[in-house]
């Protein structure tokens, strides 16, 4: 696909960039390595003059020609090579993902491809590939510079691997600013790295979707609530006629029919919905030729999504209540019993939690005199939460007993017994929690850095947030992106 021309401010040293006329960022040798990276990935450097920026997508015929797309030296890869497969990624050497690590070990790294591998991956090839040259991109204060592409640029889902490359000259992050990329596989090179106050970050981001292979949104739905009881019905007198004698009966008695009718028993209530796996981030090359300033990089896969609460119970119908006494010409007819309540429905289960996203190799280089400059957040993805389970449904009241008829000498005589409540429902067990994994291996110089002990939260599309999660966290909007 032919290169677009995006043009921006084409005069180094004038008012839009905000630079004094005639200042420049990069020394003649860095200007040479910006030129060369620019031809080297297919783009025409006479046309990069001021901000103006040069972006192509090429679809990569093979894993040798992504090889060729990074910026590692023989010696990098060989060392790389040596510290690729870390406990967090051997750990998944023989699962599907175990085949895109030693796929990517040949392309970042001195790995070599294995044949059933490759027909493994095939369906992965041609490779869709976002390049972008700029000589010099200014990214505001609090706004951030978004390296993400996603996958409808080809017509293909999110969920397909995508390399975006980005070769910039000089690039200043002015106070809060930052660079990230969202679940794409990254080849970032720098030839001039200037960072002006604090919070200044690189971030590799997961996807800002689950990757798994379910469906719908990453937390798990609720379950319904379980439908309620009926209500039984009251016992039914009998009918009668009045005479200058007494009642008198219009028909047979029925044994039973003063009796209240029992309530019918709750539903139970359904399961909360299974949360999805957290968002993945990938592997990530970071060449800085120099670093003026101090620069953070974070690095971290998605939070598992919550389990669906589940739905609580229905509650018992109440028990019919029992009809009176009744006094007639031949006797009496003793009163109704009370019905039973209807028993609670059991609450749902919780939904089980999603695990948190998986993570790929960081690879830092810089000169080895400005590795103190350099602060580094790897952070492990977090587990989701179980759903709470669902309450159990309240068991029905109980029906009245009817009273005896009026009787001479019979006013303390008890009515009939009420009936029995009916049992309350079960609470449903809670959800299980996912699984945190670990954070991503980040290398500086191929030399690993510690990981933080603590998951972090991840800020949404269109915002970045504070990386230390020890202190008082802001929200700050987000300027720049993919730009067609």
């Amino acid at each position: 696909m032919p290169e677009a021309v995006i043009p921006g401010a084409v005069i180094p040293g004038d008012a839009v960039s905000g630079r004094p006329v005639g200042q420049r960022l990069m020394s003649a040798p860095q200007e040479h390595a910006f030129e060369r990276h620019a031809r080297r990935l297919g783009h025409d450097a006479g046309r990069l003059e001021g901000d103006a920026e040069l972006v192509s997508y090429p679809i990569m015929p093979s894993f040798a020609a992504l090889r060729a797309l990074s910026a590692a030296t023989p010696g990098q890869r060989r060392r790389r090579q040596r510290v690729f497969f870390n406990p967090a990624i051997e750990m998944r050497r023989g699962i599907g993902q175990g085949v895109h690590d030693r796929l990517e070990a040949a392309v970042f790294a001195d790995g070599t491809v294995d044949p059933a591998d490759l027909a493994r991956a095939g369906h992965h090839l041609p490779f869709p590939t976002r390049i972008l040259s700029v000589r010099h991109r200014d990214v505001r204060p609090g706004e951030s510079w978004d390296l993400s592409v996603r996958g409808e640029h080809w017509g293909l889902d999110d969920r397909d691997d995508i390399l975006s490359v980005v070769n910039v000259g000089s690039l200043r992050l002015e106070p809060g600013a930052a660079v990230l990329v969202r679940g794409n596989l990254l080849i970032l090179i720098v030839q001039r790295l200037i960072c002006e106050g604090g919070e200044n970050k690189i971030a590799i981001l997961p996807t800002p979707f689950p990757v798994d292979a379910g469906t719908g949104p990453l937390n798990g739905a609720g379950g319904s609530a379980g439908r309620a009881g009926t209500a039984g019905a009251d016992g039914a007198g009998m009918p009668t006629a009045p005479t200058w004698l007494g009642a008198r009966l219009l028909g047979p008695v029925v044994p039973g029919a003063a009796d209240g009718r029992d309530g019918g028993d709750g539903t139970g209530g359904l399961d909360g919905g299974k949360a999805r796996t957290g968002g993945a981030s990938k592997l990530a090359e970071i060449t800085i030729a120099e670093l003026a300033g101090s620069l953070s990089i974070l690095a971290t896969a998605g939070r598992g999504g919550d389990g669906g609460r589940g739905g609580d119970g229905g509650a018992g119908g109440g028990g019919g209540d029992g009809a009176p006494g009744q006094r007639h010409l031949r006797g009496v007819i003793p009163p109704g019993r009370g019905g039973d309540g209807g028993g609670g429905g059991d609450g749902g289960r919780g939904g089980r939690a999603g695990h948190g996203g998986i993570s790929s190799n960081v690879f830092v280089s810089l000169p080895p005199g400005q590795e103190g400059l350099l602060r580094v957040l790897a952070h492990p993805a977090a587990g989701g939460r179980g759903g709470p389970c669902g309450r159990g449904g309240a068991g029905g009241r109980p029906g009245r007993g009817g009273a005896h008829p009026p009787e001479p000498g019979t006013e303390s005589v008890r009515p009939r017994p009420d009936g029995r409540p009916g049992p309350p429902g079960a609470n449903g067990p809670a959800g299980h929690d996912g699984r945190t994994r670990p954070a991503p291996p980040v290398f500086v110089n191929e030399r690993a850095a510690e990981p933080m002990p603590y998951p972090t939260e991840i800020p949404p599309p269109g915002a970045v947030r504070s990386l230390d999660t020890r202190r008082g966290a802001t929200w700050m909007p987000t300027t720049g992106g993919e730009r067609r």
